[in-house]
């Protein structure tokens, strides 16, 4: 039974998320390309293709693409403005690009011999770091030093004001680390029960039939997680900004 657990077995179950170099492009130009790189190109590129296939052409009276790209817009515009509100509305771009990346990249993930770039840590800490570092550059150049009496709510008894601060910074500080490991932790964890499943099933004809509809209903949910974590994530970083445009104690 031991060899049934070494790398490359169907009980394997972290091979999947191993980054590695496209062998298809060895000894080319390209050769620095990895399977986390190539889909996160493949990602930008769809995003960017599907923009301008929705946008092409467009009327007053919009046809079938003009108005998904207008339920897409809709759908951020509101996001944005029930939480930065009308002086937040700069930062929509900004905000949907995260979540049109991270939702592609999902569905990417779930395709067959894909590769889903969101179960490493690295990136999606990445990603939340540079919205914390958005943050707190605005914060401080919307409103200067002013800005950090965030950290001091008000109506706190002095006496008590040390802990609060402290209490406040350390909350702030834990965003990147809790904003990272959610989406992480659920890309993760939702591939490797597709992959346990998929395991058992593929070992008997019997086994598999048994084991289609859960597969499916399994593979259905992983859809709905992919759209959910992309919004969570996007709508996360649109609550963050807030602190950014405006001051809330």
């Amino acid at each position: 039974m031991a060899d049934k657990t070494e790398s490359g077995s169907a009980f394997d179950l972290l091979g999947q998320f191993d980054i590695a170099p496209i062998k298809a492009v060895k000894d080319t130009p390209f050769e620095f390309l990895t399977n986390s790189a190539l889909f996160m190109i493949l990602t930008v590129a769809v995003i960017a293709l599907l923009m301008l296939v929705f946008t092409a052409n467009a009327r007053v009276v919009p046809g079938r693409t003009q108005t998904l790209s207008e339920i897409i817009y809709d759908f951020g515009f509101g996001l944005v403005s029930d939480i930065l509100g009308k002086h937040g509305r700069p930062f929509l771009p900004f905000v949907m690009s995260i979540f049109l990346f991270v939702f592609v990249a999902n569905i990417w993930g779930m395709m067959p011999y894909s590769f889903t770039v969101m179960s490493h840590v690295s990136l999606t800490a990445f990603m939340a770091i540079v919205i914390f570092s958005m943050v707190i550059f605005i914060g401080v150049r919307r409103h200067g030093l002013k800005w950090f009496s965030l950290f001091a709510p008000s109506g706190v008894p002095f006496w008590l004001l040390p802990f609060m601060i402290f209490i406040e910074v350390l909350s702030f500080f834990v965003r990147p680390l809790t904003h990272s490991l959610r989406l992480f932790a659920n890309m993760t964890a939702g591939h490797i029960v597709l992959k346990v499943i998929g395991t058992f099933a593929s070992f008997t004809l019997i086994g598999g039939i048994a084991l289609l509809p859960a597969l499916i209903a399994l593979s259905a949910l992983e859809f709905l997680v992919a759209y959910l974590q992309a919004y969570i994530f996007a709508l996360l970083a649109a609550v963050y900004l807030a602190d950014a445009v405006e001051l809330h104690h």
